[in-house]
């Protein structure tokens, strides 16, 4: 009698175990597919939405560049415009006439020798059609004359004339100014003054 001994805990008499099937690699599968999709999508939407906020800082600076342009081109218009300036200038010549007119006053010069009867007469010889005197300012040294012309060409005839009277000869005026107004665009007028310092 023969008695073969088996041993059973060799490794080919247990019993195999499979990990995964086939239908859990599916799902694996899937599940790894979907989570790749979703990732992508949601990358996709933020680099979109990075993409437009970046869009919208862009044109958000060149609206800011445009407006800042617009005001620089305004802050250089202020600066060119004198008006300002002339105005101070005007200021300034009306203050040092009126202390002109006060000290002429103070000085009872007026019914004299002195007085300015002589320059009213004076223009009153010079007679141009359609230009005529607004106002007179006259003190000691000084002489302003404002006015308005139907024609912006007879203004410089009439102090040519005004020039030639002997009266007025050797008055020097440095004050020139001509402007026509829109809500009466009919007339131009005109300004001429002698200079004046403030401190005078």
């Amino acid at each position: 009698m023969i008695v073969q001994e088996i041993n059973l805990y060799q490794s080919r008499f247990k019993e195999k175990k499979i990990l995964l099937s086939v239908s859990h690699l599916l799902l694996l599968t899937g599940l790894t597919v979907l989570i790749l999709s979703f990732s992508s999508y949601w990358y996709a939407q933020q680099f979109d939405l990075a993409e437009r906020q970046h869009s919208a800082k862009v044109q958000e600076k060149e609206r800011a560049s445009m407006k800042l342009e617009v005001l620089q081109g305004k802050l250089k218009e202020l600066l060119a415009d004198n008006r300002i300036d002339r105005g101070i200038s005007k200021v300034s010549t009306d203050i040092a006439v009126r202390k002109r007119k006060i000290k002429f006053v103070a000085d009872n010069q007026f019914g004299s020798g002195k007085g300015f009867s002589r320059y009213l007469s004076g223009l009153t010889e010079i007679k141009i059609k359609d230009i005529w005197l607004n106002e007179i300012s006259l003190a000691e040294g000084y002489m302003q004359l404002s006015g308005s012309a139907l024609k912006a060409e007879l203004v410089p005839e009439y102090f040519n004339l005004f020039r030639q009277n002997k009266i007025f000869n050797g008055k020097v005026f440095e004050v020139f100014e001509l402007d026509r107004e829109q809500s009466q665009d009919w007339k131009v007028d005109f300004l001429i003054a002698s200079r004046v310092t403030p401190d005078e």
